[in-house]
């Protein structure tokens, strides 16, 4: 699992659509929070599967889906996008928004960047890599 999020997370392989392989750790973790049903994050996403292509060594990646409704609920619907847009990152199903709610996030999409040991770096909404969120990742990235 990934020993970057706080031990309250429940990190169950239930709860994963995709699982982190087992060399996950030891690296900054970027956390994506996404809904299949929303159309602001498939557009933002993009973006951050170009960057895990360019600096995906550097970090842990992580796709967190928070159902909006119960339709988003639904496994098959998530698994058909993430395998029809060739998502090769871990995919962690936040059926009951455990996730969304430790880290607070209020919007889709969102991103939260943790630091080595686990500890809160930056939060934002919106999904844009914006000039503060790429700053951010670099001090990250050498930490």
């Amino acid at each position: 699992m990934i020993p970057q999020l706080p031990d309250a997370i429940d990190q169950q392989g239930t709860n994963w659509l995709y699982p982190p392989d087992t060399k996950a750790g030891g690296r900054p973790l970027i956390i994506y929070f996404w809904s299949v049903s929303c159309t602001i994050c498939k557009e933002k996403l993009p973006l951050l599967l170009d960057y895990a292509r360019y600096e995906g060594q550097f970090f842990d990646i992580v796709l967190v889906h928070v159902p909006r409704s119960t339709a988003d609920l639904d496994e098959q619907l998530i698994n058909d996008y993430v395998l029809d847009n060739g998502i090769e990152l871990p995919v962690y199903l936040d059926q009951r928004h455990q996730m969304k709610n430790r880290f607070r996030v209020q919007k889709l999409p969102s991103i939260v960047l943790l630091d080595r040991k686990g500890r809160i770096r930056h939060i934002q909404s919106g999904g844009n890599f914006t000039t503060l969120l790429i700053n951010q990742l670099d001090a990250l990235k050498y930490s």
